[in-house]
């Protein structure tokens, strides 16, 4: 008996290992799945977000330009500098100078130094543009903006990557959370079933076929259960019928042949 209790703990636990090993390449795929999309979902929400932004900034700001009115643009960049995923807001002059900025002047050298004017590029006929680059250690999103096609110079708006990656983490381990769940509930109730219908049974027809060959023809061998293992319960009944039918039929020419 306990040989057969360790072989049904083992087919238990090989069993719920393969169900883990399922759940986990299967939770990988859509771990890898939800990771991608999501973060091309936001990215592009972010961008939108941020090119609505600019273009606000760049209509509220070209009469500014034009009249050369710092505090007024200072007075707009300060409207918008505290959205969550704002890192910077830039409005430059057609002479490539950062007119106003959310730095207070103290522009950091990846952005002072980036000629927007030389590098947007007029010719392909885009509204903006957008890059990814690295400002002060963290990676950000620049929007650069024209201010009236560029006559009037641009507004340069630095979104940050890191708002992207925080909800994009925060959802993988809330799907990661149910996942794991789930796959606790499906060992469970894998277990239960393999124990019900073939533990307990398997279990049953070794003890038959045991109480069987000790010449214990009375024993039950029904295991109340519709599977292929209801098969092999009767084919046991059958053997047991059998054996019990030779057996009588040797003790009667046993009896016989003394007389």
């Amino acid at each position: 008996m306990n040989e057969s209790g360790s072989f049904f703990s083992s087919l238990r636990v090989k069993i719920s290992l393969y169900i883990l090993l399922g759940a986990l390449v299967l939770s990988g795929v859509i771990i890898w799945v939800t990771s991608h999309y999501l973060n091309q979902t936001l990215t592009d929400s972010l961008v939108s977000q941020g090119r609505i932004v600019a273009n606000s900034i760049a209509e509220l700001a070209a009469e500014k330009l034009i009249e050369e009115d710092v505090v007024g643009m200072k007075k707009i960049v300060e409207k918008y500098r505290y959205y969550v995923s704002n890192q910077y807001i830039l409005i430059i002059d057609p002479t490539n100078t950062v007119v106003t900025d959310t730095y207070n002047g103290n522009i950091p050298p990846e952005l002072a130094n980036d000629a927007v004017y030389t590098n947007f590029d007029f010719a392909s006929g885009k509204e903006y543009e957008v890059n990814l680059l690295e400002v002060q250690g963290s990676e950000i999103y620049d929007i650069i903006l024209p201010v009236k096609e560029g006559l009037l110079g641009f507004v340069r708006v630095g979104l940050k990557k890191s708002v992207i990656e925080e909800q994009v983490q925060t959802t993988i381990l809330y799907i990661a959370g149910i996942i794991a769940l789930g796959t606790i509930v499906a060992i469970a109730v894998a277990l239960m079933i393999i124990t019900v219908q073939v533990t307990r049974p398997v279990a049953h027809l070794a003890n038959a076929a045991r109480e069987i060959s000790l010449g214990n023809f009375n024993t039950p061998v029904n295991i109340g259960v519709k599977n292929e293992l209801q098969t092999l319960a009767a084919s046991i009944d059958r053997m047991k019928e059998s054996l019990k039918t030779s057996l009588e039929r040797l003790k009667t020419r046993s009896t016989i042949g003394r007389f």
